[in-house]
């Protein structure tokens, strides 16, 4: 299920091996070479460290071997241990999968300006671990369960490589960059805002929107993100969908891509409740003065009922025909920062952001809004406080993974 351990860089293709985006492995121009300087923090499912790599600084985001709870995998009362079934769900939904996917959509894109600039995956080398755990030995690192259970179960060597070894520890590397938190402000939240609408464009949601994750005035985490082609977002995947499982499908998009403004909104409310006896209070909502997103109207047959709306249908994003050109990728931003042709920060040519746009997917500040009727007990739903979850559940038969539909 995991990635097993390179023999040669031939090994090192991109990831993950499902339909749909993927992202490059990190070129380390030689053997894998990763001063570790400084633990920065972890989260749910990763560490994250402060690098040096060709002596250039970054940080890389080691991720840890969750519980399947931790991500959107098959249902609770499926088998753990099935490789193929587990595989099948972790090529989309697990938190490596998923950062590699939105990274890579991104770069395909040519649109890394909306988040971190990420450089490429790493699937760390025995000698790269055994110094990660010394250098930081006093803080016990596991890499096995999560931020609240860590070690509480052998993850790791659940499915083993093929020479019977548990596999290597991955990671992403990204810009390193300062967090934003205790200086969030009215411009800045009006561009995060701009972000995740053309981040769901992209095809690109249930993202992680939290003050914490915004680094240098950018989205920093796509490790819950699911990304179009999705077996959530996209039925064509599976041809023996019945229409009942496809409306099903539709609706659960729908509340992930309803959840990002409401998670959106939370972290202002939450930011100013922080904040209010020392900075000027932020009133940028995505839904008005962070209400929600019902509105009132009326049938032909003068039956009073409600529908919700968000601002994008990510499922229109045509991932049949991605730019093959889409720009500068991480790596080839890193090759041309070390030449001197452009600084961490942009180009010395006009481009601020270092990426070029030749060929770039098109992104409107104002896509058309996608609408849904409700009935009450959705309604209910939906004017609940916060980001919605993904409740649903899934099977995988006969190779195809299809939602758990009750009778």
């Amino acid at each position: 299920m995991y990635p097993d351990w390179p023999e040669s860089d031939a090994d090192l293709v991109p990831l993950p091996k499902c339909d749909g985006p993927k992202l490059k492995p990190f070129n380390f121009q030689g053997p894998q070479k990763i001063e570790f300087l400084e633990h920065l923090g972890e989260g749910l499912h990763a560490h994250v460290f402060k690098v040096k790599i060709l002596g250039q600084i970054y940080a890389l985001k080691l991720f840890r071997f969750v519980y399947d709870h931790n991500w959107l995998g098959p249902a609770s009362d499926t088998d753990p241990d099935d490789r193929e079934l587990m595989s099948a769900f972790y090529d989309y939904s697990e938190p490596f999968s998923c950062e590699c996917r939105a990274f890579g959509r991104l770069q395909g894109a040519g649109h890394e300006e909306l988040a971190v600039r990420c450089f490429g995956y790493v699937l760390l080398d025995e000698e790269h671990e055994h110094a990660v755990m010394t250098r930081f030995s006093d803080l016990k690192l596991s890499f096995n369960g999560d931020i609240e259970y860590p070690g509480g179960d052998e993850m790791r060597s659940r499915f083993l490589g093929k020479d019977g070894r548990a596999p290597p520890i991955r990671g992403v590397v990204k810009d390193f960059g300062l967090e934003d938190e205790e200086n969030l402000r009215t411009t800045l939240v009006r561009k995060i805002l701009r972000d995740v609408i053309k981040l769901q464009q992209l095809g690109i949601i249930r993202l992680d929107v939290a003050a914490r994750q915004i680094i240098d005035g950018k989205i920093s985490d796509f490790s819950t993100a699911l990304t179009v082609p999705h077996f959530l977002t996209t039925p064509e995947l599976n041809p023996r969908l019945t229409p009942q499982m496809v409306s099903a499908i539709e609706l659960e998009t729908f509340k992930l891509s309803i959840s990002d403004y409401l998670a959106f909104d939370e972290m202002i409310s939450d930011w100013n409740l922080e904040y209010a006896d020392q900075k000027s209070r932020i009133s940028v909502y995505a839904f008005p003065d962070g209400r929600g997103c019902l509105i009132k109207y009326n049938l032909r047959s003068k039956t009073a009922r409600e529908r919700a709306y968000t601002f994008v249908d990510p499922r229109k994003y045509d991932w049949r025909t991605c730019p093959v050109s889409a720009g500068t990728s991480g790596e080839e931003a890193t090759k041309r920062r070390r030449s001197g042709r452009i600084s961490k920060g942009g180009s010395r040519h006009g481009n601020p952001q270092g990426v070029s746009s030749k060929i770039r997917r098109q992104v409107s500040a104002r896509p058309p809004m996608w609408y849904y009727n409700c009935d009450s007990e959705l309604a209910a739903e939906l004017r609940m406080p916060g980001p919605l979850c993904a409740f649903m559940q899934w099977d995988y038969k006969e190779g195809f993974i299809v939602p758990r539909i009750e009778d």
